[in-house]
């Protein structure tokens, strides 16, 4: 039951980033926006997004997930509700920053709810199950959303996705547990930091707690790769649409089955990590993909401009992608089991609130063709060449700890 909440919930935050993504060039046509202004107002959710896993991840681990998704799902369907009736592309960039907000609750619920009942080997089964699922999500999404664009436009898509998140908040209030959870280590026993009654952690403390992660490189390095990827893929799903419809002239239905190649990639990459982390260590599957990454920008240099040639070096970076989340998710938690909300938090709110920015500001002053999307995958491997052999040099070299203990 939990790996199926999990999963549910895992699935409204990534509709609403990416189920939108091939209605981007009918939002500029209706608004009559420029291509990156179009890009920052739907870019908007993403920092919402990043700004609200810093307040759900702490207040998760104390008051416990349910209140947390319930209060998150509710401004999810309110920014979702003011998309639909947004007369002017201000109203729809509030939107975009009200649903933001709220969708960070049930990615955050997601990820923790599987460290609170599963534990050892189990935990690595389901988080590998939530990333394969994550990326058949991301196959179907593209899929709908150019779909449903093409069929009814994209304020009616934005109403359907409001009617999915209200089913999925009342599954949630009957689903996840009214009290705050046990959380159990390996042996069965109960942990100090999670029994039912704990008071909310301080401010300060909470603060604390982020700035002694910052300043760890077993977090530090980790979230890197779930990082530097996330601002190749910001970039890319957000340039490829206007490229691809207006210079291939494809519909928003046929980009959408387009990007189904992609996406399956991502897949590839989820189910292959899963199948090599019995005889790999992690920090040598990071290493093992990572050469797809420097072919996927290689790519985009290179071969003339074609769809296939587009999809085959998307598709490769995707591969990456799906290995990368799968890998990061297990290096980041290992170290922090007790802390796996404000981990989570942390590298969430990085993730969405800097390198979103950081897209938006790539895609307004650098990227605007697909050779430079190729030049900005080549520097980022780069980086991720020096961030993995790091990673790798110090894997298994130091002690797992606390880090309420140290503040």
């Amino acid at each position: 039951m939990y790996l199926f909440l999990a999963i549910l919930l895992l699935s409204c935050a990534q509709f609403g980033s990416q189920i939108l993504m091939p209605a981007l060039p009918g939002v500029a046509a209706s608004f009559g926006l420029e291509d990156s202004i179009a890009q920052q107002v739907i870019m908007v959710y993403f920092i919402g997004f990043g700004l609200s896993q810093l307040i759900y991840g702490p207040w998760s681990d104390s008051a416990g997930r349910r209140k947390v998704f319930l209060v998150g799902q509710g401004l999810y369907v309110l920014g979702t509700l003011l998309c639909v009736l947004a007369p002017s592309e201000w109203y729809l960039a509030l939107g975009r920053f009200i649903q933001g907000i709220g969708a960070g609750a049930p990615l955050i619920v997601s990820r923790t709810l599987l460290s609170d009942h599963f534990t050892g080997e189990l935990r690595k089964k389901a988080m590998a199950s939530l990333a394969i699922a994550a990326s058949f999500i991301s196959v179907l999404a593209p899929v709908l959303g150019g779909t449903l664009t093409s069929a009814v436009g994209w304020q009616s898509l934005f109403a359907l996705l409001g009617l999915y998140l209200l089913l999925s908040g009342l599954i949630g209030w009957y689903l996840l547990p009214r009290q705050v959870q046990h959380r159990r280590s390996q042996h069965g026993q109960i942990q100090d930091s999670q029994i039912k009654q704990t008071k909310a952690t301080p401010v300060k403390g909470i603060v604390g707690q982020y700035r002694l992660l910052l300043l760890d490189r077993r977090f530090l390095m980790p979230a890197l790769f779930k990082w530097l990827p996330s601002l190749l893929y910001l970039t890319s799903a957000t340039l490829l649409p206007f490229i691809l419809q207006h210079k291939l002239d494809l519909s928003a239905q046929q980009y959408g089955m387009a990007m189904m190649l992609p996406a399956t990639g991502l897949i590839l990459g989820t189910c292959l990590a899963k199948l090599l982390h019995a005889q790999l260590s992690y920090p040598s599957q990071l290493l093992l993909f990572l050469p797809l990454l420097f072919l996927a920008g290689a790519g985009f240099i290179l071969l003339p401009f074609t769809l296939t040639n587009c999809l085959l070096s998307y598709s490769l970076f995707m591969v990456c992608g799906g290995a990368f989340y799968t890998i990061s998710l297990h290096l980041l938690i290992e170290p922090f089991e007790q802390q796996t909300g404000i981990v989570n938090a942390l590298c969430g709110a990085i993730d969405m609130l800097v390198f979103s920015v950081f897209a938006m500001l790539v895609n307004h002053y650098w990227v605007d063709t697909i050779a430079k999307l190729g030049w900005l995958y080549l520097v980022v491997s780069s980086a991720l060449l020096l961030v993995g052999l790091a990673l790798k040099s110090k894997s298994g070299s130091e002690p797992a700890f606390d880090v309420k203990s140290m503040t």
